[in-house]
């Protein structure tokens, strides 16, 4: 009887151990594909990342323009001591062109990227709307605040006033640097997908075209503050091949007149020499 018992005992003993190997193999193999899917899901992503960071970024010099705009203006104005009236009429007046680029930047946007993408992702398109809409009622908070600062009569009030201006003109720039992120991520990937880079640099030369002088003027100076020489470089042989000559010339002078001597002279002599920083 014993006998008989041990027999199926030692049967099931013996077939459970193999059903363990045969799990613990299993899992094996899923963690052996598991590493397999991350090495190939990287070698893609990185031919990726690759491939855009070689496409045209037709945002790249004008949000470096604006980024540089909003950290000078958001140094000053924490640095303004807003009861002395010179230096508070100054912050207002680099706030004043804040508020007037990021809106003109967002005017072009609309009328100039918007129909190049609406009909492949309209959704988008309307989310980033809504994301101008915030933008737009940041900028209503800080003429509010600018505003108050005007019907302060003695010291006290205008510092209290002063810093409500510099708790808005903070919003307003963390809003737009999140606003140019989103542009740059979602609006580039949709304008990489269906338009070559000639097509990207035709458009760019069309928004430029169409800029005031006064705006002009003001992107030129911003975007040669923002950018590196090998980037200043670039976009002038790009902006000489493509554009009027007036509008070179706009940016040439603007890059003579922010840069350093030092800086100055290192890109003129690789645009002479066609070579790269």
């Amino acid at each position: 009887m014993t006998g008989l018992i041990t027999g199926p005992v030692l049967y099931y003993e013996w077939a459970g151990g193999k059903m363990w190997q045969i799990i613990l193999m299993l899992l094996q193999f899923i963690r052996i594909g598991l590493v397999i899917l991350v090495l190939v899901s990287d070698i893609w992503m990185s031919s990726k990342n690759s491939y855009t960071m070689d496409r045209y970024n037709i945002f790249n010099q004008v949000h470096k323009g604006l980024r540089a705009f909003l950290y000078e203006t958001g140094m000053q104005v924490q640095q303004t001591d807003f009861t002395r009236e010179q230096e508070a009429v100054r912050a207002q007046e680099s706030i004043g062109e804040a508020l007037y680029c990021f809106n003109q930047h967002i005017l072009h946007v609309e009328r100039f990227i918007f129909p190049y993408v609406i009909a492949y992702h309209p959704q988008l398109i309307g989310n980033m709307k809504q994301q101008y809409q915030a933008n737009t009622i940041q900028a209503q908070k800080l003429r509010g605040a600018m505003n108050a600062y005007c019907h302060a009569v003695d010291a006290r009030e205008k510092a209290a006033a002063g810093k409500l201006i510099l708790k808005a003109f903070t919003s307003f720039l963390v809003t737009h640097l999140d606003c140019m992120t989103r542009e740059d991520s979602l609006l580039n990937s949709l304008l990489w997908r269906y338009y070559n880079d000639a097509e990207l640099l035709g458009l760019e030369k069309e928004i430029v075209g169409k800029l005031p002088a006064r705006d002009l003027a003001m992107l030129s100076k911003w975007v040669i503050r923002g950018m590196n020489n090998a980037e200043i470089i670039g976009w002038l042989r790009a902006i000489e091949k493509t554009c009027i000559t007036a509008i070179f010339s706009s940016f040439f002078n603007s890059a003579e007149k922010e840069l350093s001597a030092y800086r100055w002279q290192t890109i003129q002599e690789a645009l002479a020499e066609g070579t790269e920083m």
